[in-house]
């Protein structure tokens, strides 16, 4: 039922959207389906996390990339829609049948269900972590050398999924003696009869510091990171006043007396041990991440932890909801707080990928406008914390109630997360790639390189990739690079083009022509979309013009610049430059100079056209420069919004003999 309900919202998660991480999932998938081992764009990658690769390279195996998405999309939802099933095992563990169904509802019903059609870890992470916690309470519960031996290969299992869950065995090895301590147990016995999982464990936890941090491959650049422990302390506060909402709230004041419930024996001891060290590491973890490198919330990291709330609650719950007065306390404070979240600053009214709760509001503040979502926000937990001050879960039917309520709470979120995430990955489609998507690998034209001009959104060259095999690199002009293995174009002084200091070494040359102009020697093969052209090059292909700022459609930045490289050298020639105002425009002024030369002001008002012709003497041929003194929004509400001064319909260069 669950994986029916995600996989009929994954149809309309309709592109990859999330740059370089699904690129690096994807290509790396791919290239081991090919037979090619673990590279990108012909270079040699080591991953440290690989399961998840090697569960979606299968499907890479066909030959149409929009039917291998859609494969890997289906297992994914299959994958994540799975935790179920150690959801149930590990609740089973505490609490009677229909709360441990219960707790697993909650696993796979909220917002956290929308990573499953993305082309990463998430969706294969999301079960495997709840089943390393479900094995661990097992081993603690009834330590045997079997089960010691499972938690060793769990501990492995959840970290080669992601490098992240390092923290689970961490809190495997403080919950052996913080749960013997809670149960009475001598701690000497308790780490005797685990010898065996804490003594490999801790021999595995130095492989960083004994390979100097090589073993993290991709990941090694977080050894280099600062970390400032007061700011990683806020950020994993944010992070966790956040956790609340992405529960549903009905559950977390249970939760945290079901936490700190006197065990009654081994297993509820081991849950709260678990629990309690999972969380916080967890929460840690994100902080150091968001104060060294992200700094935003990383709701993302922690959606693995709603279970374990869930769980608690239910425990909570089976234990006759002991501490009536503290759990009402607890109730109607979080009724009372949940308003003081800022929302609409945080948040605002889009998508935001690494926060479902902040994606609910976004789009629910697209639907109504801040205050009704502020309203919302505020009011469930207000009308919930009143609830649960007025029902008394010693009732036989109000934990189920609760519960189910909540299910219900999160199947609503998660229609305005899904929402979303829809419209984010539609418009990635419609305004950035090709139509069709895979236009390159259906082409025949065969493998190709990409050129990125300055002024075009990386994202074109990222969804060209993503949906096509014969990608073969990112070329930028230039300045600036891409995510791994990216190439550098130069123009040498006659205009021949350069690609790391030679030819170009394929002949068919897609560029990102959006937000510059470019005139090259080639054959214009195909236009996909406005913004990328398909050249097939000359032997040694040359630049007659590049025009930095000049966009596909004739709209002008408010600073342009041209060179030229005539095919012959020439001591004078001059500019032609018409510039247009469409009706309805602001006046403007635009000056045109050449570097050491000539200059024109020109004033535009109305509805204007007018043509300018600037000489020019020099060689190389000097520069021509377009500079307009005010610029308005095109297409602010969409992805490519876009900041345009002026129109040059008309731009070139002639020599005089």
């Amino acid at each position: 039922m669950a994986f029916a309900y995600h996989w009929l919202q994954s149809r309309a998660h309709v592109s990859p959207a999330v740059f370089g991480d699904e690129l690096l999932y994807s290509k790396l998938a791919q290239s081991l389906a090919a037979g090619d081992g673990f590279s990108i764009r012909g270079e040699p990658v080591f991953f440290p996390a690989p399961l998840a690769i090697l569960a979606e390279a299968p499907a890479w195996l066909l030959d149409s990339t929009a039917t291998a998405y859609a494969v890997v999309k289906a297992m994914n939802v299959a994958f994540m829609a799975a935790a179920v099933l150690p959801a149930y095992l590990l609740a089973r563990r505490l609490v009677r049948p229909s709360y441990a169904l219960l707790a697993a509802a909650v696993a796979v019903a909220g917002p956290q269900m929308l990573y499953a059609p993305y082309l990463m870890s998430e969706a294969l992470a999301y079960p495997v972590f709840l089943l390393a916690l479900a094995t661990m309470l097992r081993a603690i519960e009834r330590p045997s050398r079997r089960m010691e031996l499972a938690v060793v290969g769990a501990s492995l299992l959840v970290v080669l999924t992601r490098l992240q869950f390092v923290v689970l065995p961490v809190a495997y090895l403080l919950a052996v003696p913080a749960s013997a301590r809670l149960c009475g147990e001598p701690l000497r016995a308790a780490l005797r009869r685990h010898r065996l999982s804490l003594g490999l464990l801790v021999s595995l936890g130095v492989l960083p510091l004994v390979t100097g941090g090589a073993i993290l491959g991709t990941y090694s650049g977080a050894t280099l990171l600062e970390y400032d422990v007061g700011s990683a302390l806020g950020w994993s506060a944010r992070t966790a006043a956040l956790l609340p909402f992405a529960a549903g709230w009905l559950l977390v004041p249970g939760a945290l007396l079901g936490l700190g419930l006197r065990p009654r024996g081994r297993a509820e001891a081991a849950f709260a041990a678990l629990a309690i060290a999972t969380i916080a590491l967890v929460l840690l973890e994100i902080g150091l991440i968001a104060a060294a490198d992200a700094g935003r919330e990383l709701e993302r990291y922690s959606i693995y932890l709603v279970p374990l709330l869930a769980v608690a609650f239910f425990l909570y719950a089976e234990r006759q909801a002991p501490r009536r007065r503290v759990y009402v306390g607890l109730a109607l404070a979080g009724a009372a707080t949940a308003w003081l979240m800022p929302f609409p600053a945080r948040a605002g009214t889009a998508f935001t990928f690494d926060a479902p709760t902040f994606s609910v509001y976004g789009q629910l503040a697209d639907w109504w406008g801040h205050a009704n979502a502020a309203t919302v926000f505020a009011g469930v937990p207000l009308l919930a914390g009143i609830a649960l001050a007025c029902v008394s879960l010693r009732r036989s039917v109000a934990p189920v109630a609760l519960g189910v309520a909540t299910v219900a709470v999160l199947l609503l979120s998660g229609v305005a997360a899904y929402a979303g995430d829809h419209a984010t990955t539609r418009g990635a489609l419609q305004q950035r790639a090709g139509d069709p998507p895979d236009w390159l690998d259906r082409s025949g034209l065969g493998r190709a390189d990409y050129l990125q001009l300055p002024g075009g959104s990386t994202h074109f060259g990222w969804l060209l990739e993503a949906w096509n095999r014969d990608f073969r690199r990112p070329v930028h002009l230039g300045s600036g690079g891409d995510w791994f293995a990216s190439s550098t174009a130069t123009i040498e002084n006659n205009g021949r083009l350069l690609v790391d200091g030679a030819a170009p070494s394929t002949r068919i040359l897609v560029v990102n022509d959006y937000g510059s102009a470019i005139e090259l020697d080639g054959e214009v093969v195909a236009r996909p979309r406005n913004g990328l052209t398909a050249y097939r090059l000359q032997a040694e292909p040359r630049v007659r013009g590049l025009a930095r700022g000049l966009m596909f459609d004739r709209w002008a930045e408010a600073l342009v610049s041209y060179r030229v490289w005539p095919d012959r050298p020439a001591s004078s020639g001059a500019y032609h430059v018409t510039v247009a105002l469409p009706a309805g425009s602001r006046a403007r002024k635009v000056t045109l100079t050449v570097d050491g030369g000539a200059s024109r002001t020109l004033e535009l008002a109305g509805e204007a056209s007018k043509t300018v012709v600037l000489p020019v003497r020099g060689d190389p041929v000097p520069t021509l420069r377009i500079e307009t003194d005010q610029a308005d929004w095109l297409g602010a509400d969409t992805a490519n919004a876009r900041l345009v001064a002026v129109r040059i319909p008309g731009l070139s260069y002639h020599t005089k003999p």
